[in-house]
């Protein structure tokens, strides 16, 4: 889900930035600048979840997944808090840039609370049957068949109209619905295996936000922007 809402941010960003007065632009950037940092430290994450698996898989899938989910669920749970707390600047920075793209977006703000309780508990520690096992809240699938460009057209429609808060009805309303809980021990071979291969599509999709983020903040601002602080709330 953060892979593809990063990268259309991206993207539609990119097409709307350079028609922006200077004060805008500054604020717009430092947005989208922290939301290249969330994405960074999401995507390393995963990153050293997938290099551990590698240092144990030499005693098998499970062995190496369950050492590494438990050496690294801690680094997990810090980059999916940071967008929680981006929240209200990111909504502030894309109705800058576009209103419509807020719109789209508005999971990764509104729910805000629910979003945090959800991303605390997406990798666990189970004890109380006889063998510990870990618990993955992992996606089903629902969130890639989202049509972001079409909530988009929805939303640009909308506001054209003259509707002053308009927020699509997609499936990234109910976050939680795109996904299930799998449990993982010692001996699940078959279970460590399908989570390893999600868990490589999901780096992919990650890193390639990453990079839609960094080419745009690089191209399109220039370093003062990108450093640029005013005050303490820089979401008014």
């Amino acid at each position: 889900m953060v892979g593809k809402m990063a990268g259309f941010i991206a993207s539609k960003a990119a097409t709307h930035v350079a028609s922006l007065a200077l004060d805008k632009r500054r604020k717009a950037c430092r947005a989208l600048t922290k939301l290249y940092f969330c994405v960074s430290a999401l995507d390393e994450a995963c990153g050293d979840v997938l290099h551990t698996f590698e240092d144990f898989r030499a005693n098998g899938a499970a062995f190496g997944l369950v050492n590494a989910l438990n050496n690294h669920m801690h680094d997990v749970a810090h980059a999916t808090n940071m967008f929680v707390d981006l929240g209200y600047e990111l909504e502030a920075g894309l109705r800058i840039i576009d209103p419509a793209l807020a719109a789209t977006c508005q999971a990764l703000y509104r729910g805000k609370f629910d979003l945090l309780s959800f991303l605390s508990t997406s990798i666990v520690w189970d004890r109380q049957g006889d063998k510990s096992q870990i618990l993955v809240k992992a996606p089903t699938g629902q969130m890639d068949t989202v049509d972001l460009e079409a909530t988009y057209r929805e939303s640009l429609v909308a506001l054209g109209r003259g509707e002053k808060m308009y927020w699509p009805e997609t499936a990234l309303n109910d976050f939680e619905g795109g996904f299930e809980t799998v449990s993982i021990g010692w001996d699940d071979e078959g279970t460590a295996e399908t989570l390893h291969e999600m868990l490589i599509s999901q780096k992919a999709s990650l890193a390639e936000a990453r990079e839609k983020l960094r080419s745009l903040l690089a191209e399109k601002f220039s370093i003062h922007e990108v450093l640029f602080q005013a005050d303490s709330h820089p979401y008014r």
